[in-house]
């Protein structure tokens, strides 16, 4: 490759960094949260770095949905290991009304199980806010920029970004059987938007990850109306 086609190729790849919100990592670090991680796969196209889908599972009776309170699982090195318990319990609440809101856009929202019915339940695993200042330094900058995406093309994640890590799994609410679980990690990109929050990343991957779970699940049982994920909060 010339000179020339690489600094072509770094420019679109700053022009494409530019347009998402969150992306995903490279690896995410597991909990306790699910029973066992062997069964977990790598990283399918548009799906979690680690992940589980039941062969021939027959989606096509669920109807309904019943969210279980999402939990805490930190991980080893979890920011969230230093944090106050409010800020964990500010989490928890937005990510579960994010689901919510998601789910019952295809889904009935219960509470009570049934053979139409999926539970789903998720775990908090890791959060880390973002750098604002140095993070808006690493965005408006030349020079800091290009440092920030070469961390990104080594390590996976930019400068200074928020970064957050959930685990999920869906079962038959009736017989407990594990149609679904995965890991998977999502960190900041380099936008004005949402720079002024410490806690945007972690925000927005929540709102990505939601999405994600009801197109999929939408996807499953055949609805022709499935809505992708906001393409916004989406990168590579």
């Amino acid at each position: 490759m010339t000179i020339f086609s690489r600094i072509v190729t770094i420019l679109l790849f700053l022009s494409a960094a530019g347009c998402a919100r969150t992306y995903q990592a490279r690896y995410v670090d597991t909990s306790d949260f699910l029973s066992d991680y062997s069964i977990l796969k790598d990283d399918r196209d548009d799906d979690a770095l680690l992940s589980y889908w039941k062969q021939d599972a027959d989606w096509s009776h669920y109807k309904k949905v019943i969210i279980a309170p999402v939990l805490i699982r930190k991980t080893k090195d979890s920011g969230l290991n230093d944090r106050p318990q409010i800020e964990s319990s500010r989490l928890k609440e937005l990510f579960e009304y994010r689901v919510r809101e998601a789910l019952k856009k295809d889904f009935k929202l219960v509470s009570k199980p049934g053979p139409d019915t999926l539970r789903v339940q998720l775990a908090i695993t890791d959060a880390e806010t973002s750098t604002l200042l140095l993070d808006q330094f690493t965005t408006l900058y030349p020079s800091a920029r290009a440092s920030s995406l070469l961390k990104h093309l080594v390590l996976g994640t930019e400068s200074f970004v928020g970064k957050a890590s959930i685990e999920r799994k869906v079962t038959d609410s009736t017989t407990g059987e594990l149609l679904m679980a995965s890991a998977d990690c999502r960190a900041g990109g380099k936008t004005l938007a949402g720079s002024f929050n410490d806690w945007d990343d972690v925000e927005q991957a929540y709102l990505y990850w939601a999405q994600q779970l009801s197109y999929q699940l939408c996807e499953k049982t055949r609805n022709p109306n499935c809505q992708a994920p906001d393409v916004s909060l989406f990168g590579f």
